[in-house]
């Protein structure tokens, strides 16, 4: 994977911080490593906070477009409003607005390094000491070849999780009610209906089970979080 190849690129670039949350357990999990393969967790019903993470990181991206600075420092920061109640500088207005993308950045960056206490790869696990040496300057991060090539493909992709992991919870909901409606007609023993509503269950069950697997639920920690620190590092 990208990140085990991130580290071996990091030689003496990392802090002894992030030395020790890389390589501190890797002496006792390398004799367990095909046990560990088989360990890794799908991210299930964390898939819609890993959602609405991905959210925030795509509104994140595409609020730092050229387009949308432009139309910032053009429309923004010269309306009326700012300027009468923040300031009528331009240049601390850009600073406020830079100190604002940077603490969503900063909270973005604290739940990948949560959920990547959840994944098996030791560079996930300690991606809070990665983070940090990137923002004090330890790693030059552009050398490591851990940035996302081409970043607005990796937003459509994330759009597709967000979208079809969504639309799981819509037809989660849809079949817990169905569910419910199923065991009211056994109990009523209505033949023709509860036929009806088992088989629309057995449909529903099938539709809810394919967007396990093309939405969050079905994919590993390891898999998403590698792809949101990516995406966080290269923002």
């Amino acid at each position: 994977m990208v990140a085990e190849l991130w580290i071996l690129k990091m030689g003496n670039q990392v802090s002894s911080n992030l030395k020790h949350a890389l390589y501190l357990e890797n002496s006792t999990k390398s004799s367990n490593k095909k046990q560990g393969a088989q360990e890794r967790q799908t991210i299930g019903i964390l898939s819609f906070e890993v959602a609405n993470v991905m959210s925030k990181i795509i509104h994140l991206h595409k609020s730092l477009t050229d387009s949308e600075i432009l139309k910032l420092k053009n429309e923004i920061l010269k309306s009326e409003g700012i300027r009468t109640l923040v300031s009528s500088d331009e240049k601390q207005l850009l600073e406020l607005a830079l100190v604002e993308k940077f603490d969503d950045l900063n909270r973005v960056a604290g739940v990948v390094s949560r959920l990547g206490k959840k994944c098996t790869i030791p560079a996930l696990q300690g991606f809070e000491h990665v983070y940090g040496d990137i923002v004090s300057g330890m790693i030059d991060i552009k050398e490591l070849g851990f940035l996302v090539k081409d970043m607005e493909s990796m937003v459509r992709k994330m759009e597709r999780y967000v979208s079809s992991t969504a639309s799981l919870y819509t037809e989660m909901e849809v079949m817990n009610e169905l569910e419910v409606a199923t065991k009211k007609f056994q109990q009523n023993q209505h033949e023709e209906s509860r036929k009806a509503f088992e088989q629309k269950l057995t449909w529903q069950k099938q539709d809810v089970s394919h967007l396990k697997d093309v939405s969050l639920w079905n994919q590993t920690y390891d898999k998403i979080v590698e792809l949101l620190a990516r995406t966080v590092c290269t923002i």
